[in-house]
């Protein structure tokens, strides 16, 4: 016991002696502080107002006053970072600073000299002079768009994006200033990592992705030469580049997706009276009022539940959330001889519909070696694997069909197939587990180079790349699905594909700066490539159990079996030249000579050249005294560009099968096909001309680019239709013209930047007008094909809506055989009657514009961040709307529209049951909408604090995509309008999700 207090006295006594020592010695290890006091001035001796001066890895920090003014106390070992919009940065250490400060700080030219992809090499921003715009990877993720070519709508201008569906995985049609062909692709060509490909972006991981620099006018798209028309997209993956030390970043999320506009049919949302009072003004009208007393008017069990008020929401029945993640990490590193990368990425996307799914896993893995300072190689690879999963073809649009009045279950509770006696809808839930569509699809892509120096200022480099891609499409249609409807056996088709190119690049450079004056960068090319593709498909009808596509011989009848083999080749030389005199005189010079097995052989060879200059207005001295205007530079170029987009037998006549009865037996015979080849066909070639004004003002704080062009494409490999008798359908031959014209804009504006805070805004702005100017060397117009000269490729051709015949213009309507509540049509001549010469081009599902806005404000470490998107104008043809307005059948459901009545003399849809004619009026929309298509909210966390868990960089971030669209859109979505009802129909997801991005 004695022991034990001794102890604790001894105890004591310690801790009372820490206590003493403790605060001695927290003091001394505190290092010194030191009060700084300076002045923030321009090259010019300027005062600058609103510079930050900030402790380097704190939130401590000041600003210089309106005379450049600053004071700021910090620790001896810190240093101090100055930066202000528009200059560059400084550093100093606090320790090497004695007495007061004058800092000067540089114009920033970052925004001049970025580096720009521009095929086959690089360039600065400040040289260029081709329309080019550049997206790099950082906004890609932003965007939290599991397919990366929809972030390009609204934030490239030029570029239009068209969805086909809301399903995961679902493609896009993308152009680039506009279509150009009737009858061929006018997607742009992609190039990933050197690969030329059309294959499209689906596949690639936007975390992984470095920059995306599309190539709009001829004078930038003419190095890709025949393949250039439609613009080009080049995809630079993150590679391995030349850094010292050792990162590893992961950048995952997680949320959940639940539908967004969901189409408001009669009775929705638990008011199943309203369709109730629906359906009997329906057979009232149609079929009189004994109709009502008709069994199948309604059924007992429709009876009972409109007694009880039971209904049911069958768009809602069928829809649910679905779950998104995507998780991505990176690793980079290097020493001075060698540099390396590599990523692994997986994405998951739950549909909001039955059993639709979109998965994605990525790898990708860079190196570069410098073997010396004359010679470095390397190698790029990515892989990617997808699935999709598109759900079924026909249960969304029986969600809409079914009425509210029917239920799922019978009356013990089990779930009916056939849920409504009197329609041949069948309930979609039960469909969606038996209608079964899944895609499967591998990618890869490879490529390595060698480059060598052997003197200053010249290299060559060769780089061989090869691109391998597969896929496998298979449906099953079970018994107990809509196609089947309960009846019939089920069946099954199955698809399968390959790809294989390979391209062989031989580079020569040369730079030279010759005195101070001139700057010369020549380009020599010779490049091989080679293009194989193979795919069969076959169809069992009549399977005898639920086998999927993986039994297709136990089907009572197999048909459609097929299969396909094709090569096409091209040889190419090219020669570039940029010359830069003074820095302010630019001129860009290009020709590219391609050679095609696709065309015969008098016509294969084609060249296409370019020619490009630019003023740097604001490099010259009388702009010296316009202290507001950093940078302003004009840029003319005019080209020829070729399309490549078509198919590899366009010259050669195919041969058709044919099976036939010769005497008692079953024979073969071949003979033309429905199309005939012809080897007179040559390039289809397009010609642009395009003026561009790059500035930048006030400091950089407004910089954007404004960029007007024509393009003319002649010589169209047109598909003519003939008569049959002629023993085919149609023959391809180069007539016709088309045109288009637009202006482009480009800003960017930083509104404020003040302490701890700033705001900047990206905005862009397209107008394309389409036009097409000959057709077959005449001028007419081809009214068959719906080609109008003078009108854009696709128009809408009809009959002008005017509104609804009203009761007070009963006679009028009948002198045209029609009543009170009937759809009214403009009568262009006059003659109380309809034809084709009352019909007239009612507008082109082309939008009158497009644009896209990015607020970005920050405060201290927080973000946010809002991406608005807009189309203005176009008219589509929409099947959705036709269906749910113009259709009476007794049985479905419509949408919840003001239809006409006595009471209700509405103008803008037909009376219920009025049964009337030119119906297909209702089908056109307009495309106009505004969509608040991503929300984002983020946290950094500080460098000096994470440094004590060995993180670089933490931040934590939440997002919303699609939370609000405005428009006058009946169905989902206005940006998918013209969905094929019968396979694409979708539901627009709005998704929220929470994020981290962690750097070691």
């Amino acid at each position: 016991m004695k022991l034990i207090t001794i102890m604790r006295i001894r105890c004591f006594n310690i801790l009372l002696l820490l206590c003493l020592l403790c605060p001695s010695a927290l003091l001394a290890q505190q290092p010194a502080s030191k009060n700084i006091r300076g002045t923030i001035l321009d090259t010019a001796g300027k005062a600058l107002a609103g510079a930050s001066i900030t402790v380097k890895g704190t939130s401590r920090g000041t600003t210089s006053d309106a005379s450049g003014a600053f004071s700021i106390t910090a620790p001896t070992n810190a240093q101090l970072e100055i930066s202000l919009l528009g200059y560059a940065s400084q550093t100093i250490a606090v320790a090497d600073i004695n007495g007061d400060l004058d800092i000067k700080l540089d114009v920033s030219v970052s925004a001049m000299e970025g580096v720009v992809v521009i095929g086959y090499g690089t360039i600065r921003k400040k040289d260029v002079t081709g329309a080019i715009q550049t997206i790099d990877g950082s906004t890609l993720e932003k965007s939290m768009m599991p397919d990366i070519t929809q972030a390009l709508n609204g934030r490239v201008s030029g570029v239009n994006v068209l969805k086909t569906s809301n399903r995961p995985g679902a493609g896009f049609n993308v152009q680039v200033r506009g279509t150009n062909s009737f009858n061929f692709s006018n997607e742009p060509l992609y190039v990933i990592d050197g690969i030329p490909t059309t294959n499209g972006m689906r596949y690639l991981n936007p975390s992984d992705i470095e920059s995306i620099d599309v190539l709009k006018d001829a004078s930038s798209s003419a190095i890709y030469g025949s393949r250039g028309s439609n613009g080009v997209v080049i995809i630079t993956t993150k590679g391995g580049r030349k850094k010292d030390g050792f990162d590893v970043n992961y950048n995952g999320y997680a949320g959940i997706k639940v539908p967004a506009r969901i189409p408001d049919m009669i009775g929705s949302e638990g008011n199943g009276l309203e369709y109730v009072d629906y359906r009997i003004a329906l057979w009232t009208n149609k079929y009189g009022p004994s109709s009502l007393s008709r069994p199948d008017f309604l059924t007992a069990a429709e009876k009972e539940r409109i007694r009880f008020g039971e209904y049911y929401d069958w768009s809602r029945e069928v829809l649910r959330s679905g779950v998104i993640h995507s998780h991505s990490v990176n690793a980079s590193g290097g020493s001075e001889k060698t540099s390396y990368t590599f990523g692994l990425g997986y994405f998951d996307e739950d549909g909001i519909t039955g059993r639709e799914r979109f998965k994605r896993m990525t790898a990708n893995l860079g190196l570069e070696h410098r073997m010396s300072s004359k010679v470095k190689m390397g190698f790029n690879t990515y892989g990617s694997k997808v699935n999709i999963d598109e759900g079924s073809a026909e249960a969304l649009i029986n969600a809409y069909f079914i009425p509210p009045i029917v239920s799922p279950y019978d009356e013990n509770g089990n779930r009916l197939f056939k849920v409504q006696p009197t329609s041949s809808k069948v309930n979609p839930i039960i469909d969606m587990e038996n209608d079964i569509r899944e895609r499967e699809e591998y990618y890869a892509n490879i490529s390595g180079y060698i480059e060598v120096s052997p003197i200053k200022d010249l290299s060559f480099k060769s780089q061989f790349a090869s691109q391998y891609d597969t896929y496998t499409y298979g449906t099953f249609k079970g018994l107990y699905t809509q196609a089947k409807n309960g009846v019939n056996p089920p069946d099954a088709y199955k698809e399968t594909g390959k790809n294989f190119n390979w391209v062989w690049d031989n580079i020569v450079t040369w730079k030279k700066n010759i005195g101070k004056a001139h700057k010369l960068h020549a380009i020599g090319l010779f490049s091989i490539q080679q293009d194989q593709h193979e795919s069969s498909r076959m169809r069992g009808e009549g399977l005898p159990y639920n086998s999927g596509w993986h039994a297709i011989q136990t089907a009572d009848q197999i048909t459609g079996v097929e299969s396909d083999y094709w090569e096409s080749a091209m040889v190419s030389f090219m020669g570039r030249v940029n010359y830069t005199y003074q820095g302010k005189y630019l001129l860009t010079l290009t020709t590219r000579y391609d050679g095609t097995s696709r065309l015969a052989k008098s016509n294969r060879w084609g060249m296409m050249p370019s020619a490009a200059v630019g003023w740097q207005i604001s490099e010259e001295d009388f702009m010296k005294e316009v202290s507001f205007v950093n940078d302003l530079k004009l840029r003319l170029s005019y080209g020829l560009t070729g399309n490549n987009n078509v198919r590899h037998d366009v010259t050669r006549t195919r041969l058709a099968m044919s099976r036939y009865l010769f005497g008692d037996k079953g024979t073969v015979g071949f003979g033309l096909g429905n199309e005939i080849g012809n080897p007179n066909l040559k390039w289809e070639m397009t010609s642009e001309f395009n003026a561009g004004l790059d500035f930048g003002f006030f400091r950089n704080r407004i910089r954007g680019t404004l960029d007007v062009y024509k393009r003319i494409t002649r010589d169209l490999i047109f598909e003519r239709k003939v008569a049959n008798i002629n023993g085919y359908q149609s023959f391809l031959e180069n007539i016709g013209s088309t045109s288009n014209e637009g202006i482009e804009l480009g800003l960017t504006t930083v509104n404020v930047s003040i302490k701890n805070f700033t705001w900047k805004t990206d905005l862009t702005f397209s107008r394309n007008r389409n036009k097409i100017r000959d057709l077959y060397g005449d001028k007419k117009d081809d009214i068959a094909n719906r080609w109008f000269i003078g009108q854009p490729i696709r128009v809408i051709y009809d009959y002008n809506f005017t509104g609804i015949w009203q009761t007070s213009e009963k006679a009028d309507a009948a002198r045209y055989g029609k009543a009170p509540g009937h759809i009214k049509v403009e009568d262009r001549n006059n003659d109380n009657a309809f034809d084709e010469r009352d019909m007239k081009v009612l507008g082109s599902p082309n939008p009158d514009w497009t644009g896209g806005i990015t607020n970005t404000f920050t405060y201290k470490n927080w973000d946010l961040s809002a991406f608005v998107y807009v189309r203005k104008g176009g008219l589509y043809d929409d099947p959705f709307t036709f269906m749910f307005t113009a259709w009476d059948n007794e049985h479905w459901n419509k949408l919840d529209v003001n239809y006409w009545t006595p009471d209700n003399p509405s103008n803008e849809y037909p009376g219920i049951g009025a049964v009337s004619l030119h119906t297909q009026v209702l089908s056109k929309v307009k495309g106009t909408f505004v969509k608040v298509q991503n929300l984002t909210a983020g946290y950094t966390f500080d460098a000096d604090k994470l440094k004590r868990v060995k993180m670089k960089n933490l931040r934590v971030y939440g997002t919303v995509n699609n939370p609000f669209t405005f428009s006058k859109y009946l169905g989902s979505d206005p940006e998918s309008i013209g969905e094929d009802p019968y396979s694409e129909l979708s539901i627009m997801p709005m998704s929220f999700t929470l994020g981290l991005n962690i750097t070691f």
